[in-house]
């Protein structure tokens, strides 16, 4: 469990600051399966032109350059949620109206690689392994990595074919009830990385975002991050690991953890509570 847990979520920043932590009006983020097709395709073109301008490719070097400093400690939960906010807002000087989407993976934890955000019809399924794990369907069929050299965006499913089952939304139920927030941003850390483990390829890698997967998956956790603290506001920051506090100050960022607590003073909400009845 402990390589899931180094294998995570992460992290971004340009110099030191990233764009402006704060813009309005809110911005709601959505589950996949609920985005009209429209909203879907207009994410997608941003992801793209993002790429084509290069800065892409910029957000996943910082984020590989700071893997060994925002992941196993206490920055997981606080520097996973400034990077997704730096990633959307650079969406937003594409296209104001796109937000980033969540992907409930819980709901397929029993048979992951049967998910519909694992089809064509969104982020495609597992590398062809005649053509060096490649991902040759989906939205991003064709996408060029760049980190830490140009590849094929790869995929490659842990047990072959199949997906092994991950965190379940009765055992994330249970994480919730607990105050103790090292306890819960290191058990988020080694699910997160069972999901990106378990389906492979760039996604198993310090380079994790070099496949658009990755936004989804942590965007979810960032959601779940956001209910346990509704659930226990009263819990402070406090992480041996790394010896995070509120007055920590997140890697490459200016800004302190307490600066990125409240989602709505940071521009953004979730489309509605979790777990969902449908």
């Amino acid at each position: 469990m402990l390589a899931s847990a180094v294998w995570g979520t992460a992290a971004i920043a340009f110099g030191v600051r990233g764009p402006a932590a704060h813009a309005a009006p809110v911005t709601v983020r959505r589950r996949i399966g609920d985005l009209p097709k429209e909203q879907w395709e207009a994410f997608v073109r941003a992801v793209r032109t993002l790429k084509a301008r290069g800065t892409y490719d910029a957000l996943v070097n910082a984020y590989t350059e700071q893997f060994a400093a925002t992941h196993a400690n206490g920055f997981f939960l606080p520097w996973q949620r400034r990077y997704l906010l730096h990633f959307e807002r650079e969406l937003q000087r594409i296209d104001p109206a796109v937000s980033v989407p969540y992907w409930d993976w819980t709901r397929d934890s029993r048979s992951p690689q049967r998910s519909v955000v694992l089809s064509k019809e969104y982020f495609g399924g597992n590398g062809d392994a005649k053509h060096d794990q490649a991902v040759l369907n989906g939205a991003f069929a064709g996408w060029t990595a760049r980190i830490p050299r140009p590849h094929p965006l790869r995929r490659s499913y842990a047990d072959g074919g199949k997906i092994p089952a991950w965190a379940s939304p009765d055992l994330i139920v249970n994480m919730l009830k607990n105050p103790d927030f090292q306890v819960f941003n290191m058990q988020m850390e080694v699910h997160i990385g069972a999901v990106q483990m378990g389906i492979g390829g760039d996604l198993a890698l310090p380079s994790a975002p070099n496949d658009p997967l990755y936004w989804v998956i942590a965007c979810f956790g960032d959601l779940l991050w956001h209910t346990w603290r509704t659930r226990h506001p009263g819990a402070p920051i406090r992480s041996a690991y790394g010896n995070v506090t509120e007055s920590s100050r997140l890697p490459r960022y200016s800004e302190k953890v307490a600066n990125v607590l409240d989602v709505e003073k940071l521009g953004y909400r979730y489309d509605g509570v979790w777990p969902r009845t449908r």
